[in-house]
């Protein structure tokens, strides 16, 4: 599946969804380009987003982060049975298109939420989204 597919049908997958924090955000896509063999690291995550180096990344797993976070909102298919299924329909496409999917977070005022996996021609794909949490929600997850 070359970049253009993938990126179509990620962007099928969340079509009309936003991630919920204490902000709603979009999902946009994402592509890394790595030389051949080469694994992705939280640091090239952080120069894909233009952060000083040496920033801190937390790395998750796909179910932690949704876990963490507030979810998902659909917008006018809320109330459909397909906007209740938005999260697990996300998952699976983020499953199905990519290999070893994971969550690299990179924190400063927001989250910026990298859901990043292996594309089948070796490079990496995902997602990108914002999370804000207010301080007491911070606190309870430190905890």
């Amino acid at each position: 599946m070359n970049k253009e597919q993938l990126q179509a049908e990620l962007m099928q997958a969340v079509d009309g969804l936003l991630m919920k924090s204490e902000i709603e955000s979009p999902f946009e896509f994402v592509y890394l380009e790595l030389p051949e063999g080469q694994q992705l690291k939280p640091e090239d995550v952080v120069e894909h987003a233009g952060k000083p180096s040496g920033m801190a990344v937390k790395i998750k797993t796909l179910e932690d982060f949704f876990s963490q976070v507030q979810g998902l909102e659909s917008d006018a298919r809320e109330a459909t049975p397909e906007g209740k299924a938005a999260y697990q329909q996300l998952m699976a496409a983020l499953k199905r298109l990519l290999q070893d999917v994971k969550v690299y977070c990179i924190s400063q005022i927001g989250t910026e939420a990298y859901i990043l996996g292996k594309a089948e021609e070796g490079n990496y794909a995902g997602l990108r989204t914002m999370v804000i949490q207010d301080e007491a929600t911070v606190k309870e997850d430190e905890e």
